[in-house]
């Protein structure tokens, strides 16, 4: 059988396993940092495509797209580049007018103009078809609101029948007793 490491041994063992620790950590600190510089610029460019700033966008995801050979984010980087020349605001039609693809360009501008203008319209039928459904639900509980005060009023009403009836019954005895008392005070006098 083997022999246990002695007090010096186990130290040797620890020291050897942490060198190696570090060592396999150390390989991936540059990826760690190249991973962040692509982050950043994917962010610049999204940024830059935002403000308007076309050039600088399209130069951030080119930048993303060399460094990435081929892995991801270059998948990003490449359709933030189709957004850049894609984007109906981007000045390059007007910088190469007689260029074969400012035509096409052009066509995929308006394209691009009236899905947005759709996009638009549908967003405010979105918030019309919301405010519509709220309204109804309002209708809705004004309408349970009335039965239950209508309900109410029957209910009133039938109780109001119910002592009117009460009423006329006492009236009725009331004169049925005042034709008896008459009748004995006929009969005392007789």
């Amino acid at each position: 059988m083997g022999r246990k490491p002695n007090g010096a041994g186990k130290h040797v063992y620890l020291c050897l396993a942490v060198l190696i620790f570090f060592a396999g950590c150390s390989s991936l600190l540059p990826e760690s940092s190249r991973g962040r510089e692509m982050r950043q610029s994917l962010d610049n460019g999204n940024d830059s495509l935002a403000h308007g700033d076309y050039d600088a966008s399209l130069k951030a995801f080119q930048h993303v797209l060399g460094m990435a050979q081929g892995q991801p984010p270059a998948d990003a980087a490449t359709y933030g580049i189709g957004l850049v020349y894609a984007h109906p605001q981007n000045p390059a039609i007007a910088k190469f007018p007689t260029s074969p693809l400012a035509e096409p360009a052009k066509i995929w501008g308006g394209v691009l103009n009236e899905a947005e203008r759709s996009n638009q319209e549908i967003e405010k039928s979105k918030q019309v078809i919301e405010k519509s459904k709220q309204e109804l639900e309002k209708t809705r509980l004004a309408v349970e609101e009335s039965k239950l005060e209508i309900e109410k009023a029957r209910l009133e009403l039938e109780k109001s029948r119910q002592e009117i009836e009460k009423s006329k019954q006492m009236i009725e005895k009331s004169k049925q007793v005042d034709m008896e008392i008459e009748q004995k005070r006929r009969a005392r006098r007789k």
